[in-house]
């Protein structure tokens, strides 16, 4: 058993953490290949691609349980790192310049701005 599937067990134990009672995730099966929850939790991987929508819900959990977030972000490239580490710095800038302003907290903001500025300045945008 590999170290994934030991997680995934580990979650079955608290089933306050799936929307879904044990039976229902249990019966529920994905249209296309025919896998079960159980399937992925002995498994820890997919049938198919149609499997993420079928347990969207439980998937999404079970990645925040693990990776306290659901979206994939992927590695950096050693070679072009700088410029992804910067276009990535940029971008969580600009969404906490955007709370920063809806929140009305203006020094924040104007902090954030400038910094957003000497980024772009030195070429990334």
């Amino acid at each position: 058993m590999d170290i994934f599937s030991e997680l995934l067990g580990m979650f079955d134990e608290f089933d306050n953490v799936f929307s879904v009672n044990t039976s229902q995730k249990e019966s529920k099966t994905c249209p296309v290949c025919g896998y079960r929850w159980s399937d992925f939790n002995r498994s820890g991987k997919f049938g198919c691609p149609e499997c993420y929508k079928t347990f969207e819900t439980g998937a999404q959990r079970v990645l925040r349980q693990i990776h306290s977030s659901s979206n994939h972000t992927g590695k950096i490239p050693s070679k072009s790192g700088a410029e992804v580490k910067a276009k990535r710095r940029l971008e969580e800038l600009r969404r906490k310049l955007k709370e920063a302003v809806a929140s009305e907290d203006y020094e924040t903001a104007a902090k954030l701005h400038s910094e957003i500025k000497q980024i772009e300045e030195g070429g990334i945008k």
